[in-house]
C-alpha cells in the first residue's frame, strides 16, 4: 500500500512539509518530453493490434542514435516504416515529439509566397536516393541522392513561416507574446535526425532510400490568413480585424535547413550558381507538423499520398 502522506522534516530548528515521492517524481517526468513520446509510441501500436488498422505504418525503432560525419549527434524519437514498402523501396517516417511551451501553446503558420523561381509551397520536398548505376558490390554503392518534388495537396497546405502566440494575453506590456524556439528546435531536430538516418542507412548499403520528417506535437496548430496590402510599409504591422485564422490537424513547412545540415546531406545533384535553385534543390526539406491527437488519420494521409507499397 503506497504511503502519499507528506513527512515533516526539521531544518534550522523549523518543521518543513515534504512531498510524497509520487508528487516529486511526477513532477520530474511532467518536466521532460518522454511521456509524450511514449504515449504516442503506445498509441501508434495500439492501432497495429486492433486487428484491422487504417493504415500500414508501424514503429520500428525509437530513440535511435544517428551522427554527421562533422560530429554533431543526435537521436530520432520515433521511426516508422510502412508495411507493404517493397524491400527495394522501403519507406520511413522520421518523427519528433514535441510538447508545446507553456505559455506558447498556438502554433502559427502563415506566408506561402509563389516565387518565379526556388522553392513553392505547391510543392512538398522529400528526400530520395536511389542506385545511380549498377553496383558490383566492391567498395561504396553509386548512388543517386536528390530532393524530390511532390504536388502540394489541399488538405496539407505549405507555408514558410511560423511563430508561436501566447494563449492569454500578457498582463505586462512589456512581456513578448510570441516565440519561435520550440517549433525551430523541432524542425532543427528532426531534419538532422532525418539526415544522420541517411548516413546510417547509406553505409549499410541501402540501395532506396525513401524519408518523410514529421513533427508530432501538443501545440494547437492555426494558419494565419491575410492580404499583404494590409501589412503596414510604416510599421511593419497587421490589424487584428484583416487577419483570418483557421484551425488545422495537420500542415507542412517547407524548411530552410542549416548549411552544415545541406552538405552532409548526401544529395549530390549539380551545383549551380542560381541561388533560387540552390535552395529549392539541395537546401529545403517539407516537414509534415501534426497535432497530436490527429496522428491516425494525418498517417491515413500520408499512406495514400505518397506511393508509399502495393495499393491494396
Amino acid at each position: 500500500m503506497k504511503n502519499t502522506n507528506r513527512k515533516m522534516s526539521m531544518s534550522h530548528g523549523k518543521t518543513h512539509l515534504t512531498p510524497p515521492t509520487e508528487e516529486v517524481v511526477s513532477a520530474a517526468l511532467n518536466e521532460q518530453g518522454y511521456l509524450f513520446q511514449h504515449k504516442i509510441i503506445r498509441v501508434l501500436q495500439s492501432s497495429s493490434n486492433e486487428g484491422s488498422p487504417k493504415h500500414e505504418w508501424y514503429v520500428e525503432s525509437s530513440e535511435v542514435p544517428v551522427s554527421l560525419p562533422n560530429g554533431d549527434e543526435t537521436r530520432v524519437d520515433i521511426i516508422l516504416k510502412h508495411r507493404y514498402s517493397q524491400p527495394d523501396n522501403p519507406w520511413h517516417v522520421v518523427m519528433e515529439c514535441k510538447r508545446s511551451a507553456r505559455d506558447y501553446k498556438r502554433w502559427i503558420f502563415f506566408s506561402n509566397i509563389k516565387y518565379a523561381k526556388g522553392p513553392s509551397a505547391n510543392h512538398y520536398y522529400t528526400e530520395y536516393a536511389r542506385l545511380a548505376r549498377g553496383w558490383n558490390h566492391e567498395g561504396e554503392p553509386p548512388m543517386s541522392h536528390t530532393v524530390d518534388l511532390t504536388t502540394g495537396d489541399n488538405e496539407c497546405p505549405a507555408f514558410d513561416f511560423y511563430v508561436e502566440a501566447r494563449i492569454e494575453p500578457p498582463t505586462n506590456r512589456d512581456k513578448r507574446v510570441s516565440a519561435t524556439d520550440a517549433i525551430e528546435d523541432a524542425l532543427r531536430q528532426v531534419t538532422l535526425g532525418q539526415t544522420g538516418l541517411a548516413n546510417t542507412l547509406r553505409r549499410a548499403h541501402a540501395l532506396m532510400i525513401r524519408l518523410i520528417p514529421v513533427v508530432v506535437t501538443t501545440a494547437e496548430l492555426m494558419t494565419a490568413h491575410f492580404e499583404d496590402e494590409r501589412v503596414s510599409l510604416d510599421s511593419g504591422k497587421i490589424a487584428p480585424t484583416d487577419l483570418k485564422l483557421e484551425p488545422r490537424k495537420w500542415l507542412a513547412v517547407n524548411y530552410r535547413i542549416s548549411d552544415v545540415v545541406a552538405q552532409f546531406s548526401g544529395v549530390n545533384t549539380n551545383l549551380t550558381t542560381s541561388i533560387a535553385q540552390h535552395l529549392s534543390s539541395r537546401q529545403v526539406r517539407t516537414v509534415f507538423v501534426v497535432q497530436a491527437e490527429h496522428i491516425q488519420p494525418f498517417l491515413e494521409w500520408l499512406e495514400k499520398y505518397f506511393p508509399c507499397g502495393a495499393q491494396r
